[in-house]
């Protein structure tokens, strides 16, 4: 009895730090199950996220890192997989710890079988970032093999930073982004075609010559970005860069602090680019500058530097002639800085500059003193500016006190004391000890010529604090002085559980968050992490309602644009309807419901089937549809049916039928049992999306019912389900694209043959007969083959795609082929093997299909394997089409480098029908 009462005695709260404290006294095992149900509540939020969402965080880590997160638990075992990003950096693995208990050439070793592992292992559809940067020696045929797995997988954004690079980068199609370093000479090949290169960074390394420098930069027709960073030139002489769509250009060579370097500038550099916008030049001077046709030039920055021992080769106006002709090639410029020996090299060039009209801004930032002497000539050949920067050099000018010439004495002087009056807080301005004496700014009447440069440059650091100190504040609270409808907008994208959490934020903010427009109420956002069937479960289900409640009587927005309700709880039926007749009410354009109703007489608020304003519905999930009497969406364009249950025919098409402006509905994973003729009838019906749950081919729940459509105006159908017990397709006459996926189930051909089903499937081809674009997938060949059935002819179809699931459907392609006569383009994205292994069964027909002698022009085919059967199926194609332009296929993913060589010279050998054919193997 005592430990009874003590037992009772016991008991334990959750304060706000997650502590627990205990009255009485406990055993350590009984301590160790309470301190459970507080871990069991600290889940793991992070893996909740969704899977692209884990991705993408991923992305940002090097893949060693991103592997390494495999460990976690079995959910993140193979996100990295899918990373769309690979990051290899040998420097990770070769870190100085590593390095005193391995040799290096063991964890080179390591990081060359981690980089094999992770190349095969990785199964994203494309790469979007693939970096490789090795400080150590690698085999070349390690490296080329890493970049061309990376190629393989039409990568986008290449950086490498390797000893060598494979050929065959310099004719990809993918490539937007090329960053290539360090330390290698750069053998541009014979070949060279880069079509979606946009930017290309050549860091440290070594040009072989002229002519191959050139062929790489003009091989690239939209390349709007290229950086020259500290390449080695010793083998130039003419740098030609010829691009009609660059828009930025920086070329930056390494200048040593020595003067006496030998290191320098001795190639001439020619630019055409009529699209140019940004240039900068950052090196010694160059033997020549050619530049023409630099109309857009909108910003450039020159940073020269003069060689000594360049200059005792030749006379300094040698030198300062190559800077003038740069300086005219630019003339076009309206934002202009200088900076290095610029200002001395023009000085010395002894010839008047060019008078640049187009220059606004200009800077200026010389290193030697002998340059500011130019100011006055370079100020009258810019006789538009309307800004000038001097920075440092401002000291260095007012210093030396030189003669300023008459006509740009007026200029300077207003800009220098407009710059001075415009620092309005500053009560004083010291002159320096020179004069000894502070001065208020009203009261300042000196010559600009006695300033010395301290005052100057004491009221510039003093605005520049006030105007940063001014920015920052602003900066703050920079979002609060967004327009009222911006806010609204922006609290939009977020559900409302977080939009009224911005409440508490200000004053601004308390009653934002009741005129947004959309509202979005998801109980998984309350209800993370609880167990159903929980008491703190039933709680967070009212304190879920009573939230919903509350918002939609605060709500004061004078009409509700969207409108999304997601409960995974069951709620009481009258308590759903109130919140949809709140959103009918507020005259909701888009709603979209989803939550579960156990009730089977449930019904949905009657209002919602006679709303005025509703544009867009979305229903689901496991509920029966009871469509009411009375009907009527005369709004409505879009409807979504999602995972809910049809209750009978009529009521069905009553559905479909009153929605006189419908245009695009979708139907997927519905129930169908009660349902014997599914008809929609709809007269500016555009999309139709038809797509059951199919989950094995002895599924007992198949398609026992007749699908009727009249839809005049229909453009896309598709249709995924299995072999329906009949189709009545008419007036279809505006039908662009047809996909169709149909499947046979064993148990319904026991019943009654292939014959039979192969005459629904004729009755489902007969009715799109006016399309243009053809899908057909699943079983749909092999209906067609085994059904002995005789196809229409489909005049009107230029393109066919084919996605089989069997090896049987292969040997109908002619007699389908037959039925296309004005076929243009054929694409087989499955390839011709079943995934579950096999070959393709294929024996040559003694007649050949008119498409393929007069009008097929495309073939592609994915997933090829090198089998016997694919080989004979190709070799028929590829013999009879006369007129065939491409001929394109792309090898299975695990085919090895080896076997694709061996695949790619057996293709090429096999003979053409049309001389004109191109056939591409990658």
């Amino acid at each position: 009895m005592e430990s009874n009462s003590k037992r009772q005695r016991i008991s334990y709260s959750v304060k706000s730090n997650r502590q627990i404290k205990y009255q009485g006294g406990v055993s350590s095992r009984r301590l160790n199950i309470l301190k459970g149900v507080i871990v069991r509540e600290k889940e793991d939020r992070i893996s909740n996220l969704p899977c692209k969402v884990l991705c993408h965080i991923l992305s940002f880590l090097p893949t060693k890192h991103a592997v390494a997160t495999s460990v976690l638990s079995t959910k993140w075992k193979n996100i990295w997989a899918l990373v769309p990003i690979l990051d290899f950096e040998d420097s990770l693995l070769l870190h100085e710890e590593n390095l005193i208990n391995k040799p290096v050439e063991d964890l080179r070793v390591s990081f060359s079988s981690f980089v094999d592992r992770v190349l095969i292992l990785h199964n994203a559809p494309r790469l979007h970032w693939f970096r490789l940067k090795c400080a150590q020696n690698y085999e070349s045929s390690h490296v080329n093999a890493w970049i061309y797995q990376a190629l393989r997988r039409h990568v986008q954004k290449l950086h490498l930073c390797v000893p060598t690079v494979y050929g065959d980068l310099f004719r990809t199609e993918s490539l937007v982004y090329l960053k290539l370093g360090t330390n290698f000479v750069l053998n541009v090949p014979a070949s060279v075609l880069l079509p979606s290169l946009k930017t290309l960074h050549l860091k440290s390394i070594e040009f072989s010559d002229d002519a191959s420098t050139h062929k790489l930069i003009s091989s690239c027709p939209v390349l709007e970005q290229l950086f020259i960073e500290e390449c080695g030139m010793k083998n130039i002489r003419c740098f030609n860069i010829s691009a009609h769509a660059l828009k930025c250009l920086a070329m930056e060579c390494a200048i040593l602090d020595n003067e006496y370097a030998t290191e320098f500038c001795g190639y001439k550099i020619v630019i055409d680019a009529p699209k140019l916008e940004y240039l900068r030049l950052y090196g010694y001077v160059a033997e020549g500058y050619h530049f023409k046709n630099l109309k857009s030039l909108i910003e450039a920055q020159v940073h020269v530097d003069l060689s000594t021992r360049r200059i005792e080769q030749r006379d300094r106006a040698y030198y300062g002639q190559k800077v003038l002709e740069l300086i005219k090639g630019i003339h076009n410029v309206k934002v202009l800085h200088l900076t290095g020996d610029s200002m001395e090299a023009l000085m010395l060039s002894g010839s008047n500059l060019p008078t640049l009209h187009n220059v606004s801004h200009l800077e200026i930032n010389v290193n030697k003193l002998v340059g500011c002497m130019f100011l006055p000539d370079l100020l009258k050949s810019v006789p538009n500016i309307r800004a000038l920067d001097i920075g440092e050099f401002l000291s260095k000018f007012l210093s030396n006190r030189i003669r300023i010439v008459p006509n740009v004495a007026l200029a300077l002087r207003e800009f220098l004391w407009n710059r001075i009056k415009s620092v309005i807080n500053i009560r004083a301005l010291d002159f320096g000890e020179g004069l000894g004496s502070k001065w208020g700014v009203a009261e300042y009447k000196g010559s600009i010529s006695t300033i010395s440069h301290n005052i100057f440059k004491k009221a510039i650091v003093q605005e520049a604090k006030d105007r940063v100190y001014h920015r920052e504040k602003e900066e703050k609270d920079g979002i609060n002085r967004l327009p009222y409808k911006v806010l609204c907008h922006i609290l939009s994208f977020l559900p409302t559980k977080y939009a009224v959490g911005t409440s508490i934020l200000s004053t601004t903010w308390k009653n934002l968050w009741s005129s947004v427009p959309n509202l979005d109420f998801d109980d998984e956002l309350l209800l993370h992490g609880r167990r159903p069937g929980s008491k703190s479960t039933q709680d967070l289900r009212v304190s879920f309602s009573s939230f919903v409640d509350r918002v939609l009587k605060l709500h004061n927005a004078p009409r509700i644009h969207r409108f999304h309700l997601k409960c995974g709880q069951d709620y009481e039926p009258s308590q759903v309807n109130a919140w949809i007749c709140s959103a009918v009410w507020g005259k909701v354009q888009e709603l979209d419901l989803c939550f579960p109703m156990r009730n089977s007489k449930y019904s949905l608020y009657c209002g919602l089937f006679t709303s005025a304003s509703l544009v867009y519905l979305k229903l689901g999930t496991k509920f029966v549809l009871n469509v009411p009497a009375s009907v009527f969406l005369r709004s409505l364009r879009t409807l979504h049916l999602n995972s809910i249950e049809f209750s009978d025919d009529d009521s069905t098409h009553k559905l479909f039928s009153s929605c006189p402006v419908l245009e695009e509905l979708s139907i997927v994973k519905c129930g169908m049992k009660r349902i014997r003729c599914f008809k929609i009838s709809a007269p500016i019906l555009k999309r139709l999306t038809i797509e059951c749950a199919i989950e094995d081919e002895y599924s007992t729940e198949f398609c026992e019912y007749k699908i009727i459509i009249d839809t005049p105006a229909l453009e896309y159908f598709r249709l995924y389900d299995f072999v329906a017990e009949g189709y009545d397709l008419k007036n279809l006459k505006s039908l662009t694209e047809a996909q169709l996926h149909v499947e046979l189930s064993t148990p319904k051909l026991e019943q009654k043959g292939y014959a039979y089903y192969g005459q629904r499937q004729l009755e489902l081809m007969k009715g799109i007969c006016n399309v243009k674009i053809l899908h057909l997938t699943g079983d749909y060949m092999e209906v067609l083959k085994l059904s002995d059935c005789n196809l229409p002819t489909l005049h009107n179809v230029s393109h066919l795609k084919l996605s089989v699931n069997k090896h049987a459907g292969w040997q109908f392609l002619p007699d389908l082929l037959k039925s296309l006569p004005n076929l243009l383009a054929l694409f087989l994205p499955m390839g011709l093997v079943h995934e579950r292994g096999g070959d393709c069964q294929w024996d040559q027909p003694e007649w050949v299909p008119r498409c393929l002698l007069s009008c097929l022009k495309k073939i592609l085919i994915w997933q090829f394997q090198g089998q016997k059967g694919e080989y004979k199926l190709v070799k028929y194609l590829l013999q009879n089409a006369s007129v065939l332009s491409v001929f394109s296929i792309k090898s299975h993913n695990n085919l090895t480098i080896e076997e694709e060589l061996k695949i790619s010279k057996k293709l090429l050998l096999l003979p053409r029908g049309s001389k004109t054919c191109q056939v591409v193997f990658s």
